[in-house]
């Protein structure tokens, strides 16, 4: 990428050190990833400054640095002065504009779809590239679970747990357009909108799921996450808003002035569903799009999924796809690994898989489970080291509400002694002496204690972080399966 003083300026530089006439070979953040004629941005957060990296970045090839600190980086063209500093307000939003423009806008080639929201995200996306795609519009997804193509997961290193940095998700564009995908879906997370992730790319379509306190450690107040969340809608030609949500959809709904279609479950909206009956073949309702009317049984589960089904069936009437097509797709449709995900084991035992890690989403899973038949029902929940130490004791108590048997795990411990994370999950038992109660503090060896004690007619409900192909552990990712777990078990 080749650009003048003006583009600089117009990137949303304040004041240029040294020569700016430069092709760019590579945009990072992270300087130990610098090559030969690269441009480095030096990110700020709670504990890293980019600026300290500035000379790793340089001798790893870096040509030219981006930041906010004006002293520090004059000071270092006295030094090296074959580079160029350049000073910005904003380095996170200057780092979206240039991704941007180094891939020469693709993300405007591709019809992109952002799903925002506190729970639904990973669904509604992974729904909405499987219906789609059924309907002949070749479409990927990015978030939680992954970068898929219209085909099939991508080998990509993910550097966030949902939504990458902005360079990162240009380059995943590209990487569409090289392969012929014409949409995409993404999960945009609060986080990502505050750390302007997507600054620089306006959304063909934003979905609106449900909000709720959630990621308080980061924004603080309740406030600042729902100011937040509206922030992607003044990034998005057309909207789609859950009624069902108290949280924020009236907000969205007065401000929001583009095309906009809502959907919800007994309550009017332009999509919505009613009469719903579960069993364990899935959901059956009567699905209304505007005066009609569709009897409509779908392989879901739970209440939510049919809202999450609704939100991409939204997606779809955007893109006007006509109402028979997106009917004839939804018994096929295909939801995203590890969410309610159902084996039939051979010891006549039923094993289902789900990312419920919340005590809110461990809550919807077990009013789910509710539906299906079964003997004795073992529940496996975890204490998450990484975030929320509030919520490990109020895993316990929803989980004792509903279980025989639980077996409390650690996900994710990060620095966290395993020990006391188990111990905070054990607080929040009211009747420890009612059930039968197990700790193991490595994951997969949990997964095997809940299937020894499984017997035929048994329910085995596996819970938590056991998808996204690793483990935290101190500050190293470790690959880790969950299918590989339970594919080890040998009884």
């Amino acid at each position: 990428m080749k650009l003048s003083t003006k583009d600089y300026y117009a990137l949303g530089i304040k004041q240029i050190y040294g020569n700016s006439e430069r092709t760019i070979s590579s945009i990072t953040y992270d300087s130990r990833k610098t090559k030969r004629g690269g441009m480095f941005f030096c990110l700020t957060g709670e504990n890293h400054d980019g600026h300290q990296f500035i000379e790793q970045a340089i001798q790893n090839g870096a040509d030219v640095i981006i930041g906010t600190k004006g002293e520090i980086l004059r000071r270092f063209y006295s030094t090296y002065p074959e580079c160029t500093f350049m000073v910005t307000d904003d380095t996170r939003m200057a780092m979206g504009l240039f991704s941007a423009a180094y891939y020469d806008q693709v993300h405007r080639q591709l019809k992109t779809v952002a799903v925002t929201g506190t729970n639904g995200k990973t669904t509604v996306t992974a729904f909405v590239r499987s219906l789609l795609n059924q309907a002949g519009i070749t479409t990927g997804s990015i978030g939680t679970a992954g970068v898929w193509n219209h085909e099939k997961k991508l080998d990509f290193e993910q550097t966030t747990n949902t939504t990458p940095e902005s360079p990162d998700l240009h380059a995943i564009f590209n990487r569409f357009i090289g392969q012929g995908v014409e949409a995409a879906a993404l999960e945009v997370t609060s986080i990502a909108i505050e750390q302007q992730r997507a600054a620089g790319t306006t959304f063909d379509i934003g979905v609106h799921t449900n909000l709720t306190p959630e990621h308080l450690e980061f924004h603080k107040t309740f406030e600042n996450y729902k100011q937040a969340k509206l922030k992607l809608f003044d990034q998005v030609k057309k909207a789609v808003v859950n009624v069902n949500d108290a949280g924020m959809s009236d907000v969205i709904l007065t401000r929001f002035r583009g095309p906009l279609f809502t959907y919800g479950i007994d309550k009017p909206a332009d999509v919505m569903a009613t009469k719903l009956e579960m069993d364990e073949r899935g959901t059956a309702f009567q699905l209304h799009l505007g005066p009609y009317r569709y009897q409509i049984r779908a392989p879901i589960f739970g209440d939510y999924n049919v809202s999450n089904l609704l939100a991409a069936i939204c997606v779809c009437l955007h893109f006007g796809i006509p109402a028979n097509d997106i009917i004839k797709a939804i018994p096929h449709i295909k939801g995203p690994e590890g969410r309610f995900e159902v084996i039939e084991h051979q010891n006549g035992y039923k094993i289902i898989m789900d990312y419920a890690h919340t005590p809110d989403g461990l809550e919807k899973v077990l009013s789910v489970v509710q539906h299906f038949d079964y003997r004795r029902l073992i529940l496996m929940i975890s204490g998450i080291g990484l975030r929320s130490p509030e919520k490990r004791p109020q895993m316990a108590a929803v989980a004792e509400t509903a279980a025989d048997e639980v077996i409390v795990t650690v996900d994710h411990p990060g620095f966290f002694d395993r020990k006391k994370i188990l111990n905070d999950v054990f607080k929040g038992f009211r009747r420890p002496g009612a059930l039968q109660l197990h700790q193991e503090p490595e994951r997969k060896k949990a997964i095997h204690t809940a299937m020894s004690l499984a017997k035929p007619g048994d329910l085995v409900l596996l819970t938590g972080l056991g998808f996204g192909g690793y483990q935290v552990i101190g500050d190293q990712k470790i690959p880790y399966s969950e299918n590989e777990s339970i594919e080890s078990f040998h009884h």
